[in-house]
């Protein structure tokens, strides 16, 4: 089974591709807007490059957010015109979900942070349960000075890129937390294959008509 999956929450572009061996290619790039010009053409790429045909893809996974919503907007109608097209199933994944299922298993709990307006970022809380990363509550979004306040109180994986961006600040008040670089903390077309193919083979289809981008409200604060 081959599973193709897209990205664009973010500024990343990516598209990526699996199968029930892992990893088989992916194609990435950090260019702010300009997801509806390349999207088509890093499929087309990762097709050409891996010799895979359309008619060879299982199922296609994307990335529904939080994130920035022309991305998502451009991401989810492509991909739906690919389900359509070549009569494929369509399997949404949360941005987060598919972002932390790549992540290394050395703690109990993680934290995605993703950026959102200025001085904003979306947040959401992961346990392990059963060896499976399980969101917590639900995702929100916060200020820079709210995020210490939301990290539960164990140390605590912190990925995404806007983890990057606020290491240095964490880390001086939490220096137990573990920080991931490289590809786990960028959202990526692959992550969003991987998780889509484990939901594609739970029966976990999603409807190519009623399928929306996810949204979150923001944070209320703690009284």
């Amino acid at each position: 089974m081959i599973v193709l999956g897209i990205e664009t929450a973010t500024s990343i572009c990516s598209v990526g591709l699996t199968d029930e061996n892992g990893f088989l290619a992916e194609c990435r790039i950090d260019r702010g807007t300009v997801h509806a010009e390349r999207l088509p053409v890093l499929i087309e790429n990762i097709l050409t490059d891996t010799g895979i045909s359309s008619k060879e893809i299982h199922g296609i996974a994307v990335s529904l957010g939080p994130g920035s919503f022309t991305g998502l907007r451009i991401g989810l109608a492509l991909a739906k015109g690919l389900a359509m097209g070549w009569e494929k199933p369509l399997i949404g994944v949360p941005t987060m979900n598919g972002l932390v299922f790549s992540a290394p298993r050395i703690l109990t709990h993680a934290c995605v942070l993703l950026t959102a307006r200025k001085g904003e970022f979306y947040l959401g809380i992961f346990q392990i349960q059963k060896e499976n990363w399980i969101l917590e509550g639900e995702i929100e979004v916060v200020e820079t000075d709210e995020i210490l306040q939301c990290l539960p109180a164990q140390p605590t994986l912190i990925l995404g890129e806007g983890a990057i961006k606020l290491q240095q600040r964490i880390q001086d008040k939490r220096p137990k937390d573990v920080f991931l670089s490289g590809r786990f903390s960028l959202p990526s077309g692959f992550s969003v294959a991987e998780k889509g193919m484990t939901l594609f083979a739970e029966g976990k289809v999603s409807d190519v008509d009623s399928l929306v981008p996810l949204y979150v409200k923001r944070f209320q604060g703690v009284a």
